[in-house]
């Protein structure tokens, strides 16, 4: 019986021995939630900070301050990348590149030469790597490739054209299609902007980096914009009815892109319009073709 005790004993011993402590151990799903939550708070509170800033030095330092969060964003998502809550810091994740970024070029185009440099770190490459890796067949993915039509990274090129390739949803793949074309409209005009004013080129080959910047230059406008007219057809004929996050339709959208394109773009012929001149009469743009017409449009209150 003493015997019998002893292994008893020890047994109990050995289950209520305390954990490794060299063992990782993977915060609970609540606890990454509640993580993720003070995060996107203290963001958010960062991102007033330019709004409130009154000088260029202000500017400068909210923007460096903007500049923190991709890492952390991504650092949070890394401990549990397959985690629902993961997904969420992606998006926030790429917002926050494309806010950085985009203050950055603004600042640039009004020549406010105090602004910092775009960072340089890898935490775009290593979360499209963990999104391609975990994510890319995913049906929640879509928001991510809708925050990716306002950035400017070469991965994120990369990316949607593997999410419209590999990617087994209609909605999702109707998000990758139009933030696709736009993403490429997007720099078909950097590409003019640098032609009109050389300048702008290295700023531009500082925001996109060099070989990017390179690239698309080497695509030729021509190319690209033909690419971008396909992307919005193919939008609105396979994707037509998906529902955009912030309202509308993937189609109602793609259908107005490619009429701008095609119609509204510098060195096109204007579209046909009706209406009323100033004594009342009834007139067709097109009555006036071969001269100079000034429009002027007003409405009544």
């Amino acid at each position: 019986m003493q015997c019998i005790a002893r292994v008893i004993l020890i047994l109990l011993v050995c289950l209520s021995a305390p954990p490794d402590e060299n063992k990782v151990q993977e915060p609970p799903a609540s606890s990454l939630a509640e993580q993720y939550r003070a995060l996107l708070k203290e963001y958010h509170e960062a991102s007033g900070e330019f709004r409130r800033a009154k000088t260029d030095e202000e500017r400068k330092a909210a923007v460096e301050n903007l500049d923190r969060f991709p890492l952390k964003f991504l650092e949070l998502a890394e401990r549990n990348p397959k985690d629902s809550v993961a997904m969420d810091a992606f998006v926030e994740l790429v917002r926050a590149v494309n806010a950085v970024d985009s203050l950055t070029q603004t600042a640039w185009e009004m020549n406010t030469s105090s602004f910092p440099a775009v960072n340089k770190d890898d935490s775009v490459s290593r979360a499209i790597a963990l999104l391609l890796r975990d994510h890319v067949r995913s049906d929640r993915i879509g928001p991510v490739c809708e925050r990716m039509t306002y950035g400017v990274r070469k991965e994120y090129e990369t990316f949607l054209r593997t999410v419209l390739r590999m990617n087994p949803h209609p909605d999702v793949q109707g998000l990758a299609c139009l933030a696709l074309s736009r993403f490429l409209n997007s720099h078909v005009r950097k590409l003019d902007v640098a032609k009109d004013r050389p300048e702008f080129a290295k700023r531009y080959e500082g925001l996109l980096g060099r070989d990017y910047f390179e690239e698309l230059e080497r695509r030729g406008r021509a190319r690209i914009v033909k690419e971008v007219e396909a992307l919005l057809e193919e939008a609105v004929a396979k994707y037509g009815d998906v529902k955009l996050p912030f309202g509308g339709t993937v189609g109602d959208n793609a259908g107005d892109e490619i009429f701008e394109i095609r119609h509204l773009a510098a060195g096109n012929e204007a579209p046909d319009i009706e209406g009323e001149d100033q004594d009342g009469r009834r007139f067709k743009l097109s009555d006036y073709r071969g001269k100079v017409v000034l429009l002027d449009f007003w409405q009544e209150f």
